[in-house]
This record gives C-alpha cells, sequence and structure tokens, in this order.
C-alpha cells in the first residue's frame, strides 16, 4: 500500500483513510466510493490513498492500478442493490444536516436498479475545469437509455454551443459532412 499523507483540511484525504465514506472498492493506490450527491444511481468516485491534485501528477504505481480501480469500482456498482445503498446513505450520521435532494432524487429514478447501458467516466482536472475538491477523484457516472434526451456529444456537452462539430465520414467526399454522434 503506497503510504498516503494525508492532509487534515483535505475530504478526499480523510475518505482515503477510511475516517467517512465506506469503501466499495480498494487497492494499494486506489480507494472507491459511492458519491453521496448522485446524478444517476451508481454515481462513484475512485480516490487516490496520497494526496495528488492532478490525474497528470500519479506516480509509475498509481499509473498501474489505475484501470485496475475503475474496473473494480464497474463491478461494485454493477453488483450493488442501489436501492438498499441509498436508503442507508440517508441516514449516515455525517450526512445528516446535509441537503439529500440527490438521493431521495435517485431513489425515485426509474433507472435505481438497472444494469448501466454505458458509463460517463471524466474527472475535473483543475478549478477551471470544475473541480471543488482539490485532491484527484476521478468520477464514474453509470448511464441509462433515457436518462436525458439526446447524449450525443457525452462530455463534450460542458460547453452546450460547442458540443456539436462537423466531421468527415470514412469514404465520404470531401465536403461530406454530418453531425457528430459523440
Amino acid at each position: 500500500m503506497i503510504n498516503a499523507q494525508p492532509r487534515q483540511d483535505c475530504y478526499f484525504c480523510r475518505v482515503s483513510a477510511g475516517l467517512t465514506d465506506p469503501f466499495i472498492y480498494e487497492n494499494r493506490s486506489f480507494v472507491g466510493i459511492f458519491d453521496t450527491n448522485p446524478v444517476n444511481p451508481g454515481h462513484a468516485l475512485v480516490i487516490p490513498r496520497r494526496h495528488v491534485v492532478s490525474l497528470f501528477e500519479l506516480n509509475e504505481t498509481e499509473q498501474s492500478d489505475y484501470f485496475d480501480a475503475i474496473h473494480g469500482v464497474r463491478q461494485a456498482i454493477e453488483t450493488t442493490d442501489r436501492h438498499d445503498l441509498y436508503r442507508n446513505m440517508q441516514n449516515r450520521d455525517y450526512l445528516r444536516e446535509r441537503p439529500k435532494d440527490h438521493i431521495e432524487t435517485v431513489l425515485k429514478s426509474p433507472f435505481l436498479n438497472q444494469r448501466p447501458d454505458a458509463y460517463t467516466i471524466g474527472n475535473n482536472d483543475g478549478r477551471a475545469a470544475g473541480r471543488s475538491i482539490d485532491h484527484l477523484h476521478i468520477i464514474l457516472i453509470p448511464r441509462y437509455t433515457g436518462d436525458v434526451e439526446d447524449p450525443r456529444g457525452g462530455i463534450r456537452n460542458i460547453i452546450p454551443d460547442r458540443a456539436k462539430y462537423q466531421w468527415l465520414a470514412p469514404g465520404a467526399p470531401a465536403g461530406s459532412t454530418r453531425a457528430s454522434e459523440g
């Protein structure tokens, strides 16, 4: 296991030290947890044990453990009874004072105990990218057919006016384009 130097002021250092959210996965470099503000049923995070801010700061050991952690968290998402998960999450003492709107919303989701059809996997690497906690965390959001009206463009939709683009279809004559499908 990598020696983690937890920072007292860092929520994800406390998470990786096992002081808050229960782990759904762990290896020598990373832990996985279900997000307590889920945007979709099964929304989870992969967090390095060591305090690093950027994906680009991972050392060789962490890089080699990275994809195992993503696969392990995916397996936990797909094998967890999410109805029980979110019912239990509502009763966690340390969440008592926080709003639970997100948890209540996913409990009403028609996708609550469906197997995900796809995943959006990402990392807001820097404040300008939208990161709110300065400790690297990889976001796994299970996606379900019909969870949004038009998922085309995926992550590109963070800047909606630039999400759609034209591309040249393979074998198409120059000047022939069609809107991106993702």
